[in-house]
Protein backbone atom coordinates (compact mmCIF):
# COMPACT_ATOMS: atom_id res chain seq x y z
CA UNK A 1 0.00 0.00 0.00
CA UNK A 2 1.27 3.07 -1.16
CA UNK A 3 1.76 6.56 1.26
CA UNK A 4 -0.87 8.58 -0.34
CA UNK A 5 -3.19 5.26 0.11
CA UNK A 6 -2.94 5.44 3.72
CA UNK A 7 -3.04 8.83 4.30
CA UNK A 8 -6.68 8.93 3.83
CA UNK A 9 -7.72 6.58 6.45
CA UNK A 10 -5.59 8.58 9.28
CA UNK A 11 -7.29 11.69 8.44
CA UNK A 12 -10.62 9.94 8.43
CA UNK A 13 -10.49 8.49 11.83
CA UNK A 14 -8.73 11.95 13.50
CA UNK A 15 -12.17 13.53 12.51
CA UNK A 16 -14.33 10.54 13.70
CA UNK A 17 -12.30 10.70 16.96
CA UNK A 18 -13.28 15.07 16.97
CA UNK A 19 -16.91 14.53 16.03
CA UNK A 20 -17.30 11.58 18.79
CA UNK A 21 -16.18 14.39 21.27
CA UNK A 22 -18.10 16.40 19.88
CA UNK A 23 -21.21 14.03 20.46
CA UNK A 24 -20.11 13.39 23.62
CA UNK A 25 -19.84 16.70 24.69
CA UNK A 26 -23.00 17.80 23.18
CA UNK A 27 -25.24 15.30 25.08
CA UNK A 28 -23.25 15.90 28.33
CA UNK A 29 -24.88 19.94 27.65
CA UNK A 30 -28.08 18.80 26.52
CA UNK A 31 -28.30 16.93 29.85
CA UNK A 32 -27.04 19.81 32.01
CA UNK A 33 -29.14 22.41 31.01
CA UNK A 34 -32.64 20.17 30.73
CA UNK A 35 -34.31 22.40 33.55
CA UNK A 36 -37.74 23.99 33.27
CA UNK A 37 -38.49 21.99 30.42
CA UNK A 38 -41.70 22.61 28.35
CA UNK A 39 -43.74 20.15 26.90
CA UNK A 40 -43.09 16.71 26.59
CA UNK A 41 -40.43 17.78 24.11
CA UNK A 42 -38.22 19.03 26.61
CA UNK A 43 -37.95 22.58 25.54
CA UNK A 44 -35.34 24.10 27.57
CA UNK A 45 -34.93 28.17 28.33
CA UNK A 46 -31.28 27.73 27.79
CA UNK A 47 -29.85 25.55 25.06
CA UNK A 48 -26.28 25.57 25.38
CA UNK A 49 -25.54 22.42 22.53
CA UNK A 50 -26.81 24.86 20.27
CA UNK A 51 -23.93 27.07 20.74
CA UNK A 52 -21.16 24.10 20.84
CA UNK A 53 -22.75 23.45 17.48
CA UNK A 54 -22.76 26.50 15.87
CA UNK A 55 -18.90 27.13 16.82
CA UNK A 56 -17.94 23.68 15.50
CA UNK A 57 -19.09 24.35 12.60
CA UNK A 58 -17.59 27.87 12.44
CA UNK A 59 -14.51 26.41 13.14
CA UNK A 60 -14.07 23.51 11.34
CA UNK A 61 -16.35 23.72 8.49
CA UNK A 62 -19.64 21.85 7.57
CA UNK A 63 -17.85 18.25 7.54
CA UNK A 64 -19.38 17.95 11.04
CA UNK A 65 -22.76 18.02 9.76
CA UNK A 66 -23.38 14.46 10.31
CA UNK A 67 -21.78 14.63 13.81
CA UNK A 68 -24.58 17.76 14.34
CA UNK A 69 -27.71 15.51 12.88
CA UNK A 70 -26.13 12.61 15.06
CA UNK A 71 -25.50 14.56 18.18
CA UNK A 72 -29.12 15.99 17.86
CA UNK A 73 -30.82 13.13 17.14
CA UNK A 74 -29.58 10.77 19.78
CA UNK A 75 -30.13 13.57 22.55
CA UNK A 76 -34.27 14.30 21.03
CA UNK A 77 -34.19 10.12 21.67
CA UNK A 78 -32.85 10.29 25.29
CA UNK A 79 -33.95 13.55 27.06
CA UNK A 80 -36.43 15.52 24.44
CA UNK A 81 -39.19 12.09 24.80
CA UNK A 82 -38.96 11.56 21.59
CA UNK A 83 -37.97 7.84 21.52
CA UNK A 84 -41.39 6.55 20.31
CA UNK A 85 -41.63 9.01 17.32
CA UNK A 86 -38.24 8.53 14.75
CA UNK A 87 -39.73 10.66 12.43
CA UNK A 88 -40.39 13.51 14.29
CA UNK A 89 -36.54 12.85 15.66
CA UNK A 90 -35.08 12.71 12.22
CA UNK A 91 -37.23 15.91 11.39
CA UNK A 92 -36.04 17.73 13.90
CA UNK A 93 -32.67 16.92 13.66
CA UNK A 94 -32.32 17.32 9.79
CA UNK A 95 -33.86 20.76 10.48
CA UNK A 96 -31.69 21.57 13.28
CA UNK A 97 -28.55 20.51 11.75
CA UNK A 98 -29.56 22.06 8.19
CA UNK A 99 -30.65 25.51 9.61
CA UNK A 100 -27.05 26.12 11.96
CA UNK A 101 -25.21 24.46 8.50
CA UNK A 102 -26.89 27.45 6.59
CA UNK A 103 -26.08 29.92 9.05
CA UNK A 104 -22.31 29.10 9.14
CA UNK A 105 -22.28 28.73 5.30
CA UNK A 106 -23.43 32.55 5.12
CA UNK A 107 -21.65 33.78 7.97
CA UNK A 108 -18.56 32.28 5.64
CA UNK A 109 -19.28 33.63 2.54
CA UNK A 110 -19.28 36.81 3.96
CA UNK A 111 -16.55 38.98 2.81
CA UNK A 112 -14.17 39.51 5.75
CA UNK A 113 -15.67 37.88 8.40
CA UNK A 114 -13.61 35.42 10.32
CA UNK A 115 -14.12 33.11 13.34
CA UNK A 116 -11.59 34.61 15.14
CA UNK A 117 -13.86 37.35 15.95
CA UNK A 118 -11.10 40.11 14.94
CA UNK A 119 -14.00 42.90 15.02
CA UNK A 120 -17.28 44.34 16.06
CA UNK A 121 -18.37 43.42 12.36
CA UNK A 122 -17.58 39.45 12.81
CA UNK A 123 -19.90 39.70 16.13
CA UNK A 124 -22.17 41.15 14.78
CA UNK A 125 -23.21 39.27 11.78
CA UNK A 126 -22.97 36.24 14.41
CA UNK A 127 -25.39 37.17 16.46
CA UNK A 128 -27.80 38.78 13.62
CA UNK A 129 -27.48 35.32 11.56
CA UNK A 130 -27.76 33.67 14.49
CA UNK A 131 -31.46 35.41 16.04
CA UNK A 132 -32.22 35.56 12.36
CA UNK A 133 -31.98 31.22 11.97
CA UNK A 134 -33.33 30.83 14.98
CA UNK A 135 -36.57 32.54 14.71
CA UNK A 136 -36.88 30.22 11.72
CA UNK A 137 -35.96 26.93 12.47
CA UNK A 138 -37.61 27.33 16.01
CA UNK A 139 -41.38 28.00 14.26
CA UNK A 140 -40.58 24.76 11.99
CA UNK A 141 -39.44 22.53 15.22
CA UNK A 142 -42.71 23.63 17.54
CA UNK A 143 -44.20 22.34 14.20
CA UNK A 144 -42.99 19.05 14.13
CA UNK A 145 -43.58 18.55 17.78
CA UNK A 146 -47.51 19.68 17.47
CA UNK A 147 -47.59 17.10 14.62
CA UNK A 148 -46.71 14.70 16.22
CA UNK A 149 -48.69 15.00 19.37
CA UNK A 150 -45.79 15.84 21.83
CA UNK A 151 -47.63 19.16 22.31
CA UNK A 152 -50.86 20.78 21.45
CA UNK A 153 -51.19 23.49 18.65
CA UNK A 154 -52.26 25.99 21.44
CA UNK A 155 -48.94 25.84 23.00
CA UNK A 156 -47.27 26.43 19.69
CA UNK A 157 -46.36 29.79 20.67
CA UNK A 158 -44.99 29.56 23.83
CA UNK A 159 -42.92 26.54 22.26
CA UNK A 160 -41.68 28.08 19.64
CA UNK A 161 -40.99 31.42 21.76
CA UNK A 162 -38.97 29.09 24.45
CA UNK A 163 -36.93 27.25 21.68
CA UNK A 164 -35.75 30.36 20.02
CA UNK A 165 -34.40 31.93 23.59
CA UNK A 166 -32.96 28.71 24.42
CA UNK A 167 -31.07 28.87 20.91
CA UNK A 168 -30.24 32.55 21.00
CA UNK A 169 -28.79 32.36 24.55
CA UNK A 170 -27.14 29.87 23.94
CA UNK A 171 -25.50 30.77 20.98
CA UNK A 172 -24.20 34.15 22.59
CA UNK A 173 -23.08 32.70 25.47
CA UNK A 174 -21.15 29.41 24.37
CA UNK A 175 -20.36 30.27 20.67
CA UNK A 176 -18.31 33.71 20.76
CA UNK A 177 -16.57 32.01 24.06
CA UNK A 178 -15.57 28.44 22.35
CA UNK A 179 -14.76 30.51 19.53
CA UNK A 180 -11.94 32.61 21.48
CA UNK A 181 -10.80 29.74 23.40
CA UNK A 182 -9.95 27.49 20.04
CA UNK A 183 -8.00 30.51 19.28
CA UNK A 184 -6.48 32.05 21.89
CA UNK A 185 -6.35 29.96 24.42
CA UNK A 186 -5.53 31.02 27.97
CA UNK A 187 -1.50 30.51 28.76
CA UNK A 188 -0.86 26.88 30.51
CA UNK A 189 1.33 28.53 32.77
CA UNK A 190 -0.58 29.55 36.26
CA UNK A 191 -1.62 32.77 36.78
CA UNK A 192 0.23 34.89 39.72
CA UNK A 193 -1.54 35.68 43.01
CA UNK A 194 -1.94 39.15 41.89
CA UNK A 195 -4.25 38.04 38.31
CA UNK A 196 -5.70 34.74 40.99
CA UNK A 197 -6.95 37.64 43.33
CA UNK A 198 -8.53 39.91 40.11
CA UNK A 199 -10.00 37.12 39.33
CA UNK A 200 -11.37 35.99 42.68
CA UNK A 201 -12.83 39.62 43.02
CA UNK A 202 -14.72 39.67 39.73
CA UNK A 203 -16.30 36.55 40.27
CA UNK A 204 -17.21 37.65 43.93
CA UNK A 205 -18.38 41.09 41.74
CA UNK A 206 -20.48 38.53 39.55
CA UNK A 207 -22.16 36.71 42.80
CA UNK A 208 -22.78 40.45 44.19
CA UNK A 209 -24.74 41.25 41.29
CA UNK A 210 -26.77 37.88 41.52
CA UNK A 211 -27.42 38.78 45.14
CA UNK A 212 -28.35 41.86 44.61
CA UNK A 213 -31.33 40.78 41.99
CA UNK A 214 -32.03 37.96 43.93
CA UNK A 215 -31.58 38.39 47.54
CA UNK A 216 -34.61 40.36 48.43
CA UNK A 217 -37.88 38.66 48.58
CA UNK A 218 -39.97 42.22 48.60
CA UNK A 219 -38.61 43.27 45.95
CA UNK A 220 -39.39 43.03 41.67
CA UNK A 221 -35.82 41.81 40.53
CA UNK A 222 -35.90 43.40 37.05
CA UNK A 223 -35.54 46.35 39.26
CA UNK A 224 -32.01 45.43 40.03
CA UNK A 225 -31.21 43.93 36.49
CA UNK A 226 -28.84 46.29 35.84
CA UNK A 227 -26.39 44.71 38.84
CA UNK A 228 -25.77 42.09 36.19
CA UNK A 229 -24.37 44.55 33.72
CA UNK A 230 -21.47 46.14 36.40
CA UNK A 231 -19.56 42.93 36.71
CA UNK A 232 -18.79 42.08 32.78
CA UNK A 233 -18.51 45.75 32.18
CA UNK A 234 -15.20 46.21 34.89
CA UNK A 235 -14.47 41.72 33.09
CA UNK A 236 -14.14 43.03 29.64
CA UNK A 237 -12.41 46.86 30.26
CA UNK A 238 -9.95 44.60 31.87
CA UNK A 239 -9.06 41.89 30.06
CA UNK A 240 -11.23 42.12 26.41
CA UNK A 241 -13.11 39.91 24.20
CA UNK A 242 -11.31 36.74 26.11
CA UNK A 243 -12.17 38.04 29.59
CA UNK A 244 -15.58 38.88 28.30
CA UNK A 245 -16.82 35.45 27.02
CA UNK A 246 -15.19 34.18 30.09
CA UNK A 247 -17.59 36.76 32.30
CA UNK A 248 -20.81 36.06 30.01
CA UNK A 249 -20.39 32.36 30.99
CA UNK A 250 -19.62 32.78 34.75
CA UNK A 251 -22.80 35.10 34.19
CA UNK A 252 -25.17 32.81 32.94
CA UNK A 253 -24.32 29.87 35.22
CA UNK A 254 -25.00 31.96 38.16
CA UNK A 255 -28.36 33.20 36.81
CA UNK A 256 -29.69 29.75 36.10
CA UNK A 257 -28.38 28.60 39.64
CA UNK A 258 -29.88 31.18 41.27
CA UNK A 259 -33.20 31.28 39.25
CA UNK A 260 -32.97 27.31 40.23
CA UNK A 261 -32.48 27.84 43.86
CA UNK A 262 -35.18 30.66 43.97
CA UNK A 263 -37.90 28.20 41.98
CA UNK A 264 -39.27 30.30 39.57
CA UNK A 265 -40.94 28.62 36.76
CA UNK A 266 -40.29 28.83 32.92
CA UNK A 267 -42.13 32.45 31.93
CA UNK A 268 -39.54 34.14 34.79
CA UNK A 269 -36.49 31.84 33.31
CA UNK A 270 -37.57 32.98 29.90
CA UNK A 271 -38.28 36.58 30.95
CA UNK A 272 -34.45 36.48 32.59
CA UNK A 273 -32.70 34.80 29.69
CA UNK A 274 -34.14 37.96 27.03
CA UNK A 275 -32.12 40.27 29.73
CA UNK A 276 -29.45 37.72 29.54
CA UNK A 277 -29.02 38.20 25.92
CA UNK A 278 -28.64 41.79 26.53
CA UNK A 279 -26.03 41.70 28.95
CA UNK A 280 -24.08 39.20 26.87
CA UNK A 281 -24.43 41.22 23.79
CA UNK A 282 -23.00 44.58 26.00
CA UNK A 283 -20.16 42.74 28.02
CA UNK A 284 -18.87 41.08 24.21
CA UNK A 285 -19.36 44.19 22.13
CA UNK A 286 -17.18 46.01 24.73
CA UNK A 287 -14.75 43.58 25.17
CA UNK A 288 -14.20 43.51 21.09
CA UNK A 289 -13.53 47.47 21.47
CA UNK A 290 -11.11 47.04 24.14
CA UNK A 291 -9.28 44.66 21.86
CA UNK A 292 -9.62 46.34 19.24
CA UNK A 293 -8.45 49.69 21.19
CA UNK A 294 -5.16 47.80 22.24
CA UNK A 295 -4.60 46.03 18.51
CA UNK A 296 -4.66 49.87 17.58
CA UNK A 297 -1.99 51.02 20.10
CA UNK A 298 0.46 47.53 19.10
CA UNK A 299 0.14 48.66 15.41
CA UNK A 300 0.86 52.14 16.51
CA UNK A 301 4.04 50.95 18.17
CA UNK A 302 5.40 49.60 15.25
CA UNK A 303 4.61 52.32 12.96
CA UNK A 304 6.31 54.81 15.53
CA UNK A 305 9.54 52.30 15.31
CA UNK A 306 8.97 52.31 11.26
CA UNK A 307 9.26 56.10 11.60
CA UNK A 308 12.02 55.76 14.01
CA UNK A 309 14.00 53.25 11.66
CA UNK A 310 13.29 55.32 8.03
CA UNK A 311 14.20 58.86 9.81
CA UNK A 312 17.56 57.19 11.19
CA UNK A 313 18.25 56.00 7.78
CA UNK A 314 17.59 59.55 6.39
CA UNK A 315 19.40 60.84 9.09
CA UNK A 316 22.64 58.69 8.03
CA UNK A 317 22.10 59.46 4.58
CA UNK A 318 21.61 63.01 4.87
CA UNK A 319 24.76 62.92 6.90
CA UNK A 320 26.94 61.07 4.65
CA UNK A 321 25.60 63.27 2.02
CA UNK A 322 27.30 66.25 3.94
CA UNK A 323 30.51 64.75 4.77
CA UNK A 324 30.23 63.83 1.17
CA UNK A 325 30.30 67.50 0.36
CA UNK A 326 32.60 68.72 3.21
CA UNK A 327 35.13 65.90 2.81
CA UNK A 328 35.55 66.20 -1.89
CA UNK A 329 36.13 69.79 -1.68
CA UNK A 330 39.70 69.21 0.58
CA UNK A 331 40.30 66.46 -1.76
CA UNK A 332 39.80 67.78 -5.23
CA UNK A 333 42.65 70.13 -4.38
CA UNK A 334 44.77 67.49 -2.93
CA UNK A 335 44.42 66.05 -6.14
CA UNK A 336 45.21 69.06 -8.03
CA UNK A 337 48.18 69.78 -6.14
CA UNK A 338 49.60 66.93 -6.67
CA UNK A 339 49.40 66.67 -10.28
CA UNK A 340 50.47 70.39 -10.44
CA UNK A 341 53.57 69.02 -8.18
CA UNK A 342 54.12 66.46 -11.07
CA UNK A 343 54.07 68.43 -14.48
CA UNK A 344 56.95 70.62 -12.39
CA UNK A 345 58.99 67.03 -11.65
CA UNK A 346 58.61 66.34 -15.18
CA UNK A 347 59.41 69.48 -16.67
CA UNK A 348 63.17 70.42 -17.81
CA UNK A 349 64.22 71.99 -14.96
CA UNK A 350 63.58 68.81 -12.57
CA UNK A 351 66.43 67.48 -10.90
CA UNK A 352 67.96 64.12 -12.26
CA UNK A 353 65.80 61.67 -13.82
CA UNK A 354 66.18 59.01 -10.67
CA UNK A 355 64.33 61.83 -8.54
CA UNK A 356 61.70 62.26 -10.62
CA UNK A 357 60.64 59.27 -11.86
CA UNK A 358 60.54 58.45 -8.01
CA UNK A 359 58.50 61.24 -7.11
CA UNK A 360 56.56 61.01 -10.11
CA UNK A 361 55.90 57.45 -8.76
CA UNK A 362 54.85 58.16 -5.21
CA UNK A 363 52.51 61.53 -6.76
CA UNK A 364 50.88 59.05 -8.59
CA UNK A 365 50.01 56.94 -5.73
CA UNK A 366 49.01 59.89 -3.96
CA UNK A 367 46.42 60.36 -6.59
CA UNK A 368 45.19 56.75 -7.02
CA UNK A 369 44.67 56.89 -3.09
CA UNK A 370 42.95 60.21 -3.06
CA UNK A 371 40.86 59.58 -6.17
CA UNK A 372 39.94 55.79 -3.96
CA UNK A 373 38.50 58.29 -1.24
CA UNK A 374 36.48 60.30 -3.01
CA UNK A 375 34.75 57.59 -5.02
CA UNK A 376 34.43 55.84 -1.39
CA UNK A 377 32.63 58.85 -0.46
CA UNK A 378 30.47 59.69 -3.07
CA UNK A 379 29.42 55.65 -3.17
CA UNK A 380 28.61 56.27 0.21
CA UNK A 381 26.72 59.12 -0.33
CA UNK A 382 24.54 57.33 -3.09
CA UNK A 383 23.52 54.05 -0.52
CA UNK A 384 22.60 56.49 1.92
CA UNK A 385 21.19 59.28 0.00
CA UNK A 386 17.51 59.00 -0.58
CA UNK A 387 16.61 55.60 1.00
CA UNK A 388 14.15 53.23 -0.22
CA UNK A 389 11.13 55.65 -1.56
CA UNK A 390 8.19 52.85 -1.99
CA UNK A 391 5.25 54.83 -3.42
CA UNK A 392 2.00 53.35 -3.26
CA UNK A 393 -1.50 54.91 -3.64
CA UNK A 394 -2.44 56.79 -0.50
CA UNK A 395 -5.34 58.36 1.51
CA UNK A 396 -4.06 61.58 2.45
CA UNK A 397 -6.88 61.83 5.49
CA UNK A 398 -5.12 58.36 6.53
CA UNK A 399 -1.47 59.98 6.63
CA UNK A 400 -2.62 63.12 8.22
CA UNK A 401 -4.94 61.08 10.95
CA UNK A 402 -1.54 58.59 12.17
CA UNK A 403 0.81 61.82 12.41
CA UNK A 404 -1.86 63.29 14.82
CA UNK A 405 -2.41 60.10 16.51
CA UNK A 406 1.83 60.18 16.89
CA UNK A 407 2.26 63.79 17.68
CA UNK A 408 -0.90 64.29 19.95
CA UNK A 409 1.37 63.14 23.38
CA UNK A 410 4.53 65.47 22.11
CA UNK A 411 1.61 68.36 21.46
CA UNK A 412 0.37 67.85 25.18
CA UNK A 413 3.90 68.18 26.82
CA UNK A 414 4.12 71.61 25.17
CA UNK A 415 0.73 73.02 25.45
CA UNK A 416 0.05 72.80 21.52
CA UNK A 417 -3.55 72.37 20.16
CA UNK A 418 -3.00 71.25 16.50
CA UNK A 419 -6.23 71.41 14.31
CA UNK A 420 -6.49 70.16 10.49
CA UNK A 421 -7.98 72.20 7.60
CA UNK A 422 -8.58 69.43 4.86
CA UNK A 423 -10.44 70.67 1.53
CA UNK A 424 -13.12 67.61 0.79
CA UNK A 425 -12.92 65.40 -0.78
CA UNK A 426 -9.13 65.55 -1.58
CA UNK A 427 -7.89 62.92 -3.98
CA UNK A 428 -5.62 60.25 -3.12
CA UNK A 429 -1.63 60.76 -3.60
CA UNK A 430 1.04 58.53 -5.07
CA UNK A 431 3.67 58.31 -1.95
CA UNK A 432 5.42 56.68 0.59
CA UNK A 433 3.14 57.32 3.88
CA UNK A 434 5.84 56.53 6.24
CA UNK A 435 8.39 58.96 4.88
CA UNK A 436 5.51 61.63 4.45
CA UNK A 437 3.99 60.97 7.90
CA UNK A 438 8.17 61.65 8.75
CA UNK A 439 8.09 65.17 7.22
CA UNK A 440 4.88 66.11 8.64
CA UNK A 441 6.49 65.12 12.34
CA UNK A 442 9.69 66.73 11.32
CA UNK A 443 7.39 69.98 10.91
CA UNK A 444 5.50 69.74 13.96
CA UNK A 445 8.01 68.66 16.25
CA UNK A 446 9.70 72.25 14.84
CA UNK A 447 7.05 74.21 15.28
CA UNK A 448 6.23 72.95 18.70
CA UNK A 449 9.67 73.69 19.46
CA UNK A 450 9.89 77.47 17.63
CA UNK A 451 7.01 78.11 20.60
CA UNK A 452 8.20 76.33 23.45
CA UNK A 453 11.31 78.34 23.34
CA UNK A 454 9.52 81.62 22.60
CA UNK A 455 7.64 81.12 25.75
CA UNK A 456 4.68 81.81 23.37
CA UNK A 457 1.72 81.42 25.38
CA UNK A 458 -1.62 80.52 22.81
CA UNK A 459 0.51 77.54 20.92
CA UNK A 460 -1.44 76.96 17.52
CA UNK A 461 -0.15 75.23 15.03
CA UNK A 462 -2.76 73.79 11.47
CA UNK A 463 -2.23 71.17 8.82
CA UNK A 464 -4.17 71.71 5.95
CA UNK A 465 -4.17 70.02 2.64
CA UNK A 466 -5.66 71.22 -0.95
CA UNK A 467 -5.51 70.44 -4.18
CA UNK A 468 -2.53 72.70 -5.42
CA UNK A 469 -2.08 75.29 -7.94
CA UNK A 470 0.16 73.16 -10.20
CA UNK A 471 -1.75 70.24 -11.86
CA UNK A 472 -1.78 66.90 -10.48
CA UNK A 473 -0.56 67.43 -7.53
CA UNK A 474 -1.88 68.09 -3.53
CA UNK A 475 -0.21 70.52 -1.07
CA UNK A 476 0.24 69.84 2.74
CA UNK A 477 1.28 72.73 4.75
CA UNK A 478 1.94 73.44 8.44
CA UNK A 479 1.82 76.53 9.65
CA UNK A 480 2.05 78.03 13.47
CA UNK A 481 2.12 81.41 15.90
CA UNK A 482 5.55 81.35 16.82
CA UNK A 483 8.17 83.45 16.55
CA UNK A 484 8.50 82.91 12.74
CA UNK A 485 12.44 81.83 10.91
CA UNK A 486 15.12 84.09 12.53
CA UNK A 487 16.31 86.24 9.42
CA UNK A 488 20.11 85.04 9.79
CA UNK A 489 19.07 81.00 9.06
CA UNK A 490 16.44 82.04 6.14
CA UNK A 491 18.63 81.92 3.51
CA UNK A 492 20.12 78.55 4.53
CA UNK A 493 17.25 76.88 6.04
CA UNK A 494 17.58 74.06 3.83
CA UNK A 495 21.26 73.49 4.18
CA UNK A 496 23.06 70.40 6.63
CA UNK A 497 23.83 71.13 10.06
CA UNK A 498 21.81 74.80 10.13
CA UNK A 499 20.27 75.25 13.05
CA UNK A 500 18.88 77.07 15.68
CA UNK A 501 18.02 74.59 18.23
CA UNK A 502 20.84 74.08 21.12
CA UNK A 503 20.95 70.36 20.46
CA UNK A 504 19.26 70.10 16.89
CA UNK A 505 21.65 68.62 13.88
CA UNK A 506 20.59 70.41 11.57
CA UNK A 507 19.64 67.97 9.23
CA UNK A 508 15.68 67.98 9.97
CA UNK A 509 14.35 70.22 6.96
CA UNK A 510 17.43 68.89 4.76
CA UNK A 511 15.98 65.63 5.01
CA UNK A 512 12.38 66.70 4.82
CA UNK A 513 13.60 68.58 1.23
CA UNK A 514 14.99 65.25 0.52
CA UNK A 515 12.18 63.30 0.80
CA UNK A 516 9.69 65.57 -0.61
CA UNK A 517 11.70 66.39 -3.84
CA UNK A 518 12.28 62.48 -4.41
CA UNK A 519 8.16 62.01 -4.54
CA UNK A 520 8.94 65.09 -7.55
CA UNK A 521 7.28 67.79 -5.31
CA UNK A 522 8.51 71.15 -3.97
CA UNK A 523 8.63 72.74 -0.54
CA UNK A 524 8.73 76.19 0.52
CA UNK A 525 9.28 77.75 3.94
CA UNK A 526 8.18 81.47 4.89
CA UNK A 527 6.41 83.75 7.12
CA UNK A 528 2.84 82.53 7.96
CA UNK A 529 -0.08 83.95 5.99
CA UNK A 530 -1.89 85.55 8.96
CA UNK A 531 1.72 87.56 9.36
CA UNK A 532 2.60 86.13 12.00
CA UNK A 533 4.67 82.67 12.84
CA UNK A 534 5.87 80.34 10.20
CA UNK A 535 4.68 77.95 7.79
CA UNK A 536 6.07 75.33 4.92
CA UNK A 537 4.11 73.89 2.31
CA UNK A 538 5.35 71.28 -0.15
CA UNK A 539 3.35 69.01 -2.86
CA UNK A 540 3.54 65.63 -3.49
CA UNK A 541 2.07 63.93 -6.58
CA UNK A 542 -1.77 63.17 -7.32
CA UNK A 543 -2.34 59.30 -7.99
CA UNK A 544 -3.88 58.62 -11.11
CA UNK A 545 -4.70 55.67 -13.03
CA UNK A 546 -1.68 56.06 -15.52
CA UNK A 547 0.87 55.58 -11.99
CA UNK A 548 -0.70 51.44 -12.21
CA UNK A 549 -0.19 51.36 -16.09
Amino acid sequence: MTAAATATPRRWQANWGAMAAYVAAYLALDWISLIDAYSHAAITPWNPPAGLSFAVLLRYGLGFLPAVFLAVAVAEVLFHGLSASPVATGLAALAIAASYGTAAAILGRLAGFSPRLDGNRDLLWLLAVAIGMTMLLAPAVAAVFAWRGLLGWSEFTAAATRFWVGDVIGVAVLTPFLLVLFDRPFPLAPPDARTLAEYALQAAAIGAGLWIIFGFEDTDHFEYSYALFLPLIWIALRDGMIGATWGVVATQLGLILAIQWKGYGADVVTQFQLLMLAVAATGLFLGQVVDQRRRAELRLKQHEAELARDARRRTTGELAAALAHEINQPLTALIAFARACQTVLRGPDAGGEAARGAASELIDRTVQQATRAGEIVRATREAFGHGDLRPVKSDIYAVIDAVLDMARGEAARHGARISVQLENPLPAVLVDPIQIEQVLLNFLNNSMDAMARAGAANRQIVIAAAPAAEPGFVELSVRDNGPGIPAEIADRLFTPFATTKESGMGLGLAISRSIVEAHGGRIRVGAARSGRGAEVRFTVPAYSEAADA
